[in-house]
């Protein structure tokens, strides 16, 4: 094993991850470059992409490539011009390595059980009103059936974010929309992460957080500092090569091969950073689901039709409910009270619950709607018979939409700047700092064991400079009868023709 590949599973042998993200080093590609060669090739490609070089280099394929897209633009008498034209960020890249280095060290919090902390009203009320906000944000915009969104997702990645701001304007609607200060927010996800963090026989519940930088720029220590204080794992890789690994990070953060491909990613010759922010659930109910009783019975669709399904049913007790009227909203618990589901249904199937609760927030109970019977410090409980569809979903929610409906477009903008932070000064001036995309993809299932959601939110952060260098360039239109030439890796020529009439 070469000195990369050594160093490769060192950095990870020694990484606290509960995830066991022990990548498979052995499937590396054979690399003769040394660390300083890295650093060395990434400072050389910085340099590249930011001057103007005047020299031509190109094959018979590549010609044909530049070509079309710019035929137009001369005249038809001619087959060959020159021209100057404008380099996209990688146009000019040198091959990089394909080694991953690790940037911090994150412990996360690691128990049998959920640690509880007591959180304070302004804490939960901010995260309420964020997810309400979202919710029903993405519910106006995406029109999806059975479309689920992981709140604390979103909100990891867009705390994440904030730390590389560099717009006064778009700081402060971050802060508006997340509520809180930055500090509070930190102190809070430090309680989300304690109670989500456990492996038990029954129940489990995991949050993971990583951020993958490209070497084309230095990453800024202080929002690797910042980035750590949220529980985000930091590395930096090339992201045009090593698209496999950053994949291979997620299957193991939600235990699930194939949960992403690369196609997934979307990366291109912009992309400078990938925030991900996954959440594995899995935990049986307290009151268990008995197959034996399960029943098809009919669904009520909301454009009016009807459709069969499989209904689970149990019984439990419950200390109380709300009734809103024409909807009511009520809890089951799972194993040790580790966790709860929320259920909202109207009362007439010829309701819809989403115009009902259009201007409520959904994550608040009204107190006064409260129905209960309260002896001194006791309950008496409520028999609750619950029958509830048996289902699996799986969805892809793109949070572009919900964000421009929010006033947050600009921030992907590719001609301003607005996450500089994440990166130093020196080697990326005058390049623009955007967001590329926002999604996530969630696998929901509820049967009669329990539930198990598989959650993955992603951000992705574009760099473009302001002004891209030229270089030289030459146009051709194959216009004529011409003769090509096919060669491998060392020059060979392993395959010539020419073209008389392509209509032929």
């Amino acid at each position: 094993m070469n000195k990369i590949k050594e160093q490769f599973k060192k950095d990870f042998e020694e990484s606290n991850n509960n995830v066991n993200l022990t990548f498979d080093v052995s499937q590396l590609e054979p690399n003769i470059f040394t660390r300083e060669d890295e650093i060395r090739l990434a400072k050389e490609r910085r340099k590249r992409r930011g001057k103007i070089i005047g020299i031509v280099s190109f094959s018979a394929i590549a010609i044909a490539v530049v070509a079309i897209p710019i035929a137009s633009n001369i005249n038809i008498n001619e087959s060959v011009t020159t021209a100057r034209r404008r380099l996209s960020v990688n146009a000019s890249a040198l091959a990089e390595s394909n080694s991953v280095r690790k940037l911090n060290d994150i412990s996360y919090p690691n128990s049998d059980a959920p640690i509880k902390n007591e959180l304070a009203e302004n804490e939960i009320n901010a995260f309420n009103e964020f997810s309400n906000t979202t919710y029903h944000s993405l519910v106006n915009s995406s029109k999806a059936d059975n479309m689920s969104y992981a709140t604390i997702g979103l909100y990891s990645i867009l705390n994440e974010l904030y730390g590389a701001i560099s717009r006064e304007d778009l700081q402060t609607q971050f802060d508006n929309l997340l509520g809180l200060n930055e500090e509070s927010r930190t102190n809070f996800y430090g309680k989300v992460m304690k109670a989500n963090s456990f492996v038990s026989q029954e129940s489990t519940t995991q949050l993971k957080n990583a951020a993958f930088f490209d070497n084309a720029y230095d990453p800024n220590p202080d929002y690797i500092n910042k980035l750590s204080k949220m529980y985000c794992e930091c590395y930096e890789t090339d992201l045009q090569t090593n698209g496999s690994k950053l994949v291979e990070w997620v299957e193991k953060a939600v235990d699930t091969k194939g949960f992403i491909d690369e196609k997934f990613l979307g990366v291109n010759e912009y992309t400078v950073l990938y925030y991900f922010s996954t959440l594995y659930f899995k935990n049986a109910w307290a009151y268990k689901y008995l197959s034996e009783t399960n029943i098809e019975d009919t669904f009520y669709l909301s454009n009016g039709s009807t459709t069969q399904v499989t209904y689970m049913q149990h019984e439990f007790y419950t200390d109380k409910y709300y009734d809103y009227g024409s909807y009511i909203s009520f809890s089951d618990i799972y194993m040790n009270r580790y966790a709860t589901v929320t259920y909202i249904i109207p009362k007439d199937t010829k309701d819809n619950i989403f115009d009902l609760t259009r201007n409520v927030n959904i994550f608040e109970e009204n107190i006064e709607k409260e129905v209960s019977t309260k002896h001194d410090e006791y309950y008496e409980p409520i028999l609750v018979n619950l029958k509830t569809p048996k289902f699996k979903t799986k969805s892809d929610l793109d949070f572009k939409a919900c964000f421009e409906s929010l006033g947050f477009g600009d921030m992907f903008d590719n001609n301003i700047d607005s996450f500089h932070k994440a990166f130093l000064e020196e080697g990326s001036e005058g390049v623009r700092f955007y967001l590329q995309q926002a999604k996530q993809r969630n696998e929901i299932e509820f049967n009669e064991d329990g539930s198990i959601v598989k959650s993955l939110s992603m951000g992705a952060m574009g760099g473009d400079r302001s002004a891209e260098p030229f270089r030289n360039a030459l146009n051709v239109d194959l216009n004529q009868p011409f003769i090509y030439i096919i060669k491998d890796i060392n020059g060979v020529p392993i395959l010539v023709g020419h073209v008389d009439n392509p209509k032929c």
